[in-house]
């Protein structure tokens, strides 16, 4: 069997995360990201079942919002171009985050 990579060895979410906030450094483009990207997708995700067309059409228009951050701002190309699982990860990598720390704030998680 072949090595996949001699980089060293880092688990696929930190190295997913480092990568993300690599690719998104501009503040517009994170703006266009974090404040109006991924809400609108959240709304695509409460919408599906009711309005599949409107949930369909909001998805288009979240990723046409973040893909002009990359194309316009950052001038790099979209991860998800080259990693399609890329977004799943981050995502579990960041409700982990928000978990982890929501149980730290209330005495129930390890220290950091």
């Amino acid at each position: 069997m072949s090595e996949r990579s001699s980089a060293p060895s880092i688990d696929r979410p930190t190295g997913l995360m480092a990568k993300y906030r690599q690719d998104h450094s501009h503040p517009v483009n994170h703006f266009l990201h974090v404040g109006v990207g991924w809400p609108i997708m959240a709304a695509a995700v409460v919408l599906l079942p009711f309005r599949p067309l409107w949930s369909l059409g909001l998805f288009f228009l979240s990723y046409a919002i973040m893909f002009s951050g990359h194309f316009l701002f950052e001038r790099n190309r979209p991860t998800i171009l080259d990693h399609p699982t890329t977004p799943f990860v981050v995502a579990w990598a960041m409700i982990r985050r928000i978990a982890g720390g929501m149980l730290r704030l209330v005495g129930l998680g390890r220290a950091a």
